[in-house]
């Protein structure tokens, strides 16, 4: 695909609704654990903390990019 190809295309391709749910699942799923082990980490791991805390934001920003594909979906599929 040439640059102008990648420059032209949607920028959020067709999913399918069922795949979309699924994702959206799973990482609702992975943010609820992270959550939990972010709360049992002592004070004294740091490291652990920032790592587990780098992953939950990381997730949290698939969440939202997953849910704003969702909504545009049902958009579409309305008009």
């Amino acid at each position: 695909m040439s640059l102008k190809e990648k420059r032209n295309r949607p920028r959020t391709p067709d999913v399918e609704p069922d795949l979309l749910e699924q994702g959206i699942s799973q990482l609702e799923l992975e943010i609820r654990t992270l959550q939990d082990w972010i709360g049992s980490i002592g004070p004294g791991e740091v490291e652990h903390r920032r790592s587990y805390e780098d992953m939950l934001r990381s997730r949290q920003e698939m969440l939202v990019s997953l849910k704003r594909q969702q909504t545009e979906l049902a958009q579409k599929s309305s008009k």
